[in-house]
Formats: structure tokens, sequence, C-alpha cells
């Protein structure tokens, strides 16, 4: 190999345009070592490999910032680390295309019911926030400090029993049932309302290979129909359950009211329906309010947050009160765990992504207290409760 090459030789050696050497050029990813009196570009060996390792992070993905990224700090990060750095942002791109691709479906699963665009909009928003929701399962079940399947709790909290006629209302994966499927009683029935195209399409294919595993008498059907429409209302107004359940589904609603005044009207004499919604987490805002103001920042947009969930707990205990004669606030404790800085911001960003951009401003200061404070003596666990309305009439 020559000593020094000229732009179209080192170009032909690599196995890439003249073009491509000038964006590189441009963008600072690879400069001439040399010019000429004629005013042509000189390249190297140690230019060659430059070249090489710049086809090689664009060939999987890199963007042309992160190669420059990656060059900079070349004597920061071996090999290894940016191949592993780049599968982790990849898997994650798979990750969001597959759920896009599943709003998709959802959308196209629904058009028996002629939608317009308002109606894919609201469709595709539900998916995302169904999605959403199940990422925050995984989420706290990697981070579970009591190790106590969370929907084995909710399930001792409802005290079921047999002759149980259940409303399932947003049934969804159903995991309510797959986490205690042996403790299922007897003679037990539950009806699962949902709309196609989401996880209840799964719930309905997993009991169609294990139904006959239920205790006797018992069974678990999959209704799809819409619970903003008349019509299923209608139909489900021809019975009287002595349950009723509504977990995690309110979000997913245009209007509490319509819903909550519906759900009385199916509730049997002596009967109980469990609903919750997103109010204020007191236990999680005690633990990070004091520790943003132990770090030293403004806890203002905490306490916004605070006020804000507050009310929203006001507004809808007062819908609960008015359409059932006793309203009983049920706590279930889900400690979460964490073990590292990162991890814990990562929780707060989560919790308060109103102030997200302000937190990542003080991202160091907060993981610097988390590191000197929280985790000195090892992992620390926020003591919080997810709170369920019990309902009565």
């Amino acid at each position: 190999m020559k000593e020094k090459m000229t732009s179209g030789e080192i170009a032909k050696q690599a196995g890439v345009s003249t073009k491509a050497l000038r964006v590189y050029d441009e963008k600072g990813l690879l400069k001439p070592v040399e010019l000429t009196e004629g005013n042509y570009k000189l390249y190297d060996k140690s230019s060659l490999i430059i070249l090489e390792k710049i086809i090689a992070l664009k060939h999987i993905g890199f963007s042309l910032e992160e190669i420059k990224s990656s060059l900079e700090n070349d004597d920061q990060s071996s090999i290894r680390e940016i191949l592993e750095k780049q599968l982790e942002m990849m898997n994650q791109k798979i990750y969001e295309l597959q759920k896009s691709a599943k709003c998709i479906k959802s959308a196209l699963a629904r058009f028996d019911e002629n939608p317009d665009w308002d109606d894919i909009a609201d469709i595709i928003k539900k998916m995302e926030m169904s999605q959403g929701a199940d990422e925050r399962r995984w989420y706290a079940a990697e981070h579970a400090a009591d190790g106590i399947e969370w929907y084995e709790k909710i399930f001792n909290s409802l005290s079921f029993k047999e002759k149980d006629t259940v409303l399932d209302l947003g049934c969804s994966y159903g995991l309510l049932w797959r986490k205690n499927w042996e403790r299922i009683p007897k003679d037990f029935n539950v009806e699962g309302v949902d709309i196609h195209g989401n996880w209840a399409d799964d719930l309905y294919n997993y009991l169609e290979d294990n139904r006959k595993t239920l205790p006797e008498g018992s069974d678990i059907q999959v209704i799809f129909s819409n619970l903003e429409k008349d019509e299923t209302w209608e139909k489900i107004r021809e019975k009287k359950y002595s349950k009723i359940i509504a977990h995690y589904l309110l979000s997913y609603l245009h209007d509490d009211a319509y819903f909550i005044q519906n759900v009385a009207q199916v509730l049997a004499p002596g009967g109980m329906f469990s609903v919750n919604h997103y109010g204020e987490a007191v236990k999680e805002y005690d633990f990070w309010e004091k520790c943003f103001t132990e770090a030293g920042l403004d806890i203002s947009f905490a306490l916004k947050k605070r006020q804000e969930r507050r009310q929203a707990d006001v507004e809808f205990e007062e819908l609960l009160s008015e359409n059932f004669d006793r309203v009983n606030k049920i706590a279930l404790p889900g400690p979460l765990v964490f073990d590292s800085a990162e991890a814990l911001f990562d929780r707060a960003a989560k919790k308060y992504p109103e102030g997200g951009k302000y937190l990542e401003d003080n991202r160091n200061l907060l993981e610097n207290y988390f590191v000197t404070v929280l985790l000195k003596d090892g992992p620390v666990t926020i003591d919080m409760d997810t709170v369920f309305y019990h309902c009565f009439r």
C-alpha cells in the first residue's frame, strides 16, 4: 500500500464513493492528512482504518453524529461496548416498530365498525396507552421489593367465592385470571368485556385452549364490545353481577360518569364494584419530595402534581358516592427496590414527566444525592401503595 493516497484511491480501497468522502470530511469524521500544492487531498494508512470503522458503524445503523462521537471517544470505548450499545438501541427500535405494527393491526381489526380518521386516531391512542401499561407492569415486576405477584394481591383483595358472577370490564390480557388460575372457585363465572384488536384477543385464544382445566361449573368468556356504546350496556343490563371489576380502565374512557352510572345499574344488591384511577400516590410523592428537597431542587413542580392528583381523587370519590351506598378505599402495597442512581433517576422521570426537562437539567445533582445518601448502604426501597375503591350497593 502506498504511504499516501488520493481521494479516489482511498475510496476505491474502501469501496465507497468520493462523494461519501466529501461528506465525511464536511461532517468532521475523516479529514485528509495533507493537501498537495494543487490542493488535492491525501490520506494515509490510519485514514483507511478510520474510514473502515466509519463504514462498519454506518452499516450497523449508527448515524453520522453517533459515528463522530465514537471516533472522538475512541480511547474510552471498546469495540465490544460500542457494538453492545448499538445492539441495545436497535432492539429498542425493533420494539418500537413492533408496537407501531400492533397499533395498525388494532385499527384494522375495527374496520367492521366503519371507523373514520378520528376513530382510528382514538384506537391507536388507546393501543399505545395499553402498551404503556404493559411496560409499567414489566417495570414493576423487575423492581418488586416483596417478590409477591401483583395480581395475586389484587385477587386476594376481592374475596371471590363460589357462585360469584363477575363482570370484568376492560379485561385485556386477563392477568387477574391467568395469574390465579388454580385459585378460581367452583361454580364461578366471569364475563370479560373489551374491544377487538388488543390483548383481549390473546385472552380469548388462551381461554379456548385452557377452559377445560377450570374448576367444575366455572367459566370465563370474552365479549368483544365497546364500553362507550349504549348498545353494549343494553346487552350487559340483561343480567346483574355480584362482582364488577374495572382495573386500569378509566384512562381509556372519555366519560367516567357515563361509565360509573352504567356499572351501578348492573351491580346486584350486596355486590361489590372494584375500580381504580390515576390519583395521588401519597407515599411515593412523600418520598420524592423529600429527595428533591434534600438534593437542593425546587419542588414546585412536584407539589403541583400532587395537588392536581389530590383534586382528581376528590372529584372521583364524589362521583362514586353519588352512585353507590358505600365506598371503601383499599391500599395494596407495591414497594419497589432500586440499586443504582440511574434507575432511581429513571423512576423519578417516569413519575414526574411534567418536570422532565428540569430533572434532566439537574440530573448530575440528583444522581450524586442518590449515590451519596440513598444508596450509600445498598439498594433503596420506595414504599408505595396503589389505591382501589370497593363500592357497595
